[in-house]
């Protein structure tokens, strides 16, 4: 008699990763096709052909910085391990507050952030779960399975990979097997998303990371182009705190985002591709590495690091994935400029992962982020740049005594 019941108390988890995750997917493709639009419309509206100027850079990103105050009047935001770590205690989270970091990153990416989507879309799902879960939720536990599977859902479609989705949390990375319904939802979320990116924008939203065209060369010369890499991540993680701490030191937030902005907009109207996720602008690099432009892959790489910084600081909500894999495409072609012997397409893909995996300080999931959008003949490239990495973060970011991996 209550055999059936059971059964449907056996699937109900699954069940709820995989609506829960799809509807996760849908949302967040559709929420980045607005930021898309509202980019678009905001740069290239009226645009000169040969492209935005300075003057109009700096306006931009004055007036999106503008923006930021305005909403930082109205509430305060969340960073993206905020969000993450929120959605442990769903029931908890104020309404108002995801409010407010939804349209603060939906701002930092329309008026050219160098910062990823991922806070917007994270921000967006979490309303959404809210909502659902004050229907339909019966206690803690299953708004918790509702809002995990949205994050699985929305990052594996964004990042294309339903693995890393689900190994990402605040803290870091978890391979807990208690994060299997994350991963059914990661899958769902990114069938979702990938099929709507595909039917209803062309294709456009993917996580797609093109290569140079693959040459012959010394297997064992990519291991230059990871240090790279690796060296730039590291700069990443120490110029952060140390602009955290000054932020801290400041101790006003409208002045820390006023001045991180001014800044931003410099740098950008000096160098305008350090603009945006560095997601699309990856399609600038192979002509950069044609040109033979070694030192203008490398300042380019550098600047970008900058810019990120100061947006992260000053508040432009958003990501590091997608502008730290540009920082080490920049520096990998930039590293075989110098190193003819050297495969280019290994060394952008070595230096890729070396970078991610150091600065995002989660190597397995920037190896299943990486593995599962580039070549698959950058696999081994890939492997060392992670193993590189992994091994120098140990070495100069060791872990406190007693504190798990």
């Amino acid at each position: 008699m209550n055999a059936a019941p059971a059964r449907v108390r056996q699937w109900k988890p699954a069940l709820t990763a995989i609506i829960a995750g799809g509807l996760a997917g849908l949302v967040a493709i559709l929420t980045y096709q607005v930021m898309l639009l509202l980019q678009h419309l905001i740069w290239e509206t009226a645009a000169p052909e040969d492209g935005v100027g300075p003057v109009r850079i700096v306006l931009t990103i004055l007036t999106g910085g503008a923006l930021l105050l305005l909403l930082a009047r109205v509430g305060p935001s969340e960073s993206v391990d905020e969000l993450l770590g929120d959605s442990d205690s769903p029931l908890g989270r104020s309404p108002r507050k995801i409010l407010v970091t939804a349209l603060v990153a939906i701002v930092s990416i329309a008026f050219g952030g160098a910062i990823g989507p991922e806070a917007g879309l994270l921000a967006v799902v979490a309303e959404c779960s809210v909502i659902v879960s004050r229907f339909i939720a019966r206690d803690e536990a299953q708004a918790r399975a509702i809002a995990q599977a949205g994050v699985a859902g929305a990052l594996g479609g964004l990042y294309g990979s339903p693995p890393a989705a689900a190994a990402i949390d605040r803290d870091g990375e978890s391979l807990a097997p208690s994060r299997i319904m994350s991963f059914v939802a990661g899958i769902s979320g990114f069938l979702v998303f990938l099929f709507v990116a595909r039917t209803v924008f062309g294709g456009q939203g993917m996580a797609e990371i093109p290569l140079p065209e693959a040459q012959p060369g010394e297997a064992w010369l990519v291991i230059v182009p990871v240090l790279a890499g690796a060296a730039f991540g590291i700069l990443f993680r120490m110029l952060h705190h140390g602009a955290d701490g000054i932020a801290a030191r400041i101790g006003k937030p409208w002045l820390v985002t006023i001045i991180g902005t001014v800044l931003f907009a410099a740098l950008a109207a000096a160098i305008p591709l350090v603009r945006f996720s560095g997601h699309h602008e990856l399609l600038e690099l192979p002509a950069l590495l044609a040109d033979g432009a070694s030192g203008e892959l490398w300042l380019l790489a550098a600047a970008k690091l900058v810019a990120m910084i100061l947006c992260l600081v000053a508040g432009w909500r958003g990501g590091e994935v997608f502008p730290l894999i540009f920082i080490g495409a920049a520096a990998g072609a930039g590293t075989a400029l110098l190193l003819p012997g050297v495969d280019p397409a290994a060394a952008v893909a070595g230096a890729m992962a070396a970078t991610l995996a150091v600065g995002w300080r989660r190597p397995l999931a920037a190896l299943l982020v990486l593995v599962l959008v580039v070549d698959v003949s950058a696999v081994m490239p890939l492997l060392l740049g992670v193993g590189v990495g992994i091994a120098l973060d140990r070495l100069i970011f060791p872990q406190p005594a007693g504190e798990e991996d």
